[in-house]
């Protein structure tokens, strides 16, 4: 695939701003309390996973991207069924 040489700079970009939110997402992985520590690991593993997922588009490196959607493939769908869950859950908990 031929990615021009802007989008491959944006791709890294977007990347760095990926482990910016990475490294802001782990304290609050490390200090999770026991029934709050998916939520706050699955905040950390999307950018943490997402940025080499980046890199590796920005490379044109499609077996690294592969790999790496693999891993954030699971880390989305996760996230997306806790919030749909608590989204059930809410409603409830006002009536």
């Amino acid at each position: 695939m031929d990615i021009p040489s802007a989008g491959r700079w944006f791709l890294l970009a977007i990347a760095g701003v990926q482990l910016v939110y990475a490294v802001r997402a782990l304290r609050p992985a490390l200090r999770a309390a026991p029934g709050e520590r998916v939520d706050a690991w699955l905040a950390f593993a999307d950018p943490a996973v997402g940025a080499p997922v980046s890199v590796a588009l920005a490379a044109d490196h499609l077996t690294a991207f592969l790999c790496g959607m693999a891993v954030l493939g699971p880390v989305l769908t996760w996230q997306l069924i806790r919030s749909v869950g608590r989204a059930r859950q809410d409603p409830q908990e006002t009536a």
